[in-house]
Parts: C-alpha cells; structure tokens; sequence
C-alpha cells in the first residue's frame, strides 16, 4: 500500500523559494563575516607590530622622532598589504624632546577594521582598533 500526501494545489513549490531565502538570509552573512576574520587579525597583528617597533625606535635614540617612528610604520604597513595611512600613530612625548631615562614612551596605533571584507570585491570600514606599546627607555642612556 502506497501513502499518497494530497494537499491542496497552492502549496507546491516552495522548496525552491524557501532554499533561497535560507541561504540568503542565514549562510551568506556567516560566510561574508567568517571571509572578513582572517582580515581583521591581520591588522591587529600589524598594528601590534607597528606600535611595538615604534616605541622600540624612539627609545633607542633617547629623542621623541616621530618622523623616523612614522616611517617605520608606514613600511609596517606597505609589509603587511595595508594602503599608505592605514595605520595611524600617535607617540606620548613631543616631537625633539629629550627622553627621560628610565622613563617610558608609549606609542600607539590605531588601524581601521573593514566591516565586511569580500575577497576580489572589496572592503566596508567599520571601526578602528587601536595598539599601544610602552617601551622603556634605558636608565644608563648616555647623551653627548
């Protein structure tokens, strides 16, 4: 004996329509936002470097350069696949002034995170994440 379902006539053919709205509405944001990880990390992982090497250059000299610190990361950034002013850093001592020894600088980067990053269409900015590194500078520095 063969069970038959008989429903009414306007009830066929919504499979189609119900698989399209499914993957529309549920599969294709969890893809765009599992695509737009890998991004994400990249860019914390380059702003963390940024700020760390930054804070490391100005200490060594024992003078606040923000010129030479800028430079570094701006080839951080040409390094790692980011635009020129992708990365933005901002050091906590003022331009020429002499480091105190033993004290600290303290550079930070701040890098804009792409809401959506689809590879091969491109990127929504969303927000900006920021790295900061403190650096001490060396008590026994000597200066001419």
């Amino acid at each position: 004996m063969t069970l038959r379902w008989r429903g009414d006539a306007h009830e066929r053919g919504f499979a189609a329509l119900e698989l399209v709205a499914g993957v529309a509405l549920l599969v294709l944001p969890v893809a765009l936002l599992v695509l737009s990880l890998p991004d994400w990390s990249a860019r914390q992982s380059a702003a963390r470097f940024a700020a760390r090497e930054a804070a490391r250059v100005v200490s060594l000299a024992g003078v606040c350069d923000p010129d030479r610190a800028d430079s570094l990361v701006a080839a951080v950034a040409d390094g790692a696949g980011l635009g020129s002013g992708e990365l933005h850093l901002a050091l906590d001592c003022g331009a020429g002034t002499p480091l105190p020894r033993g004290g600290t600088v303290t550079a930070r980067v701040r890098v804009v995170m792409p809401a959506v990053a689809v590879p091969a269409v491109g990127s929504v900015p969303g927000w900006s994440w920021t790295a900061a590194h403190a650096e001490r500078v060396d008590p026994y520095l000597s200066r001419p």
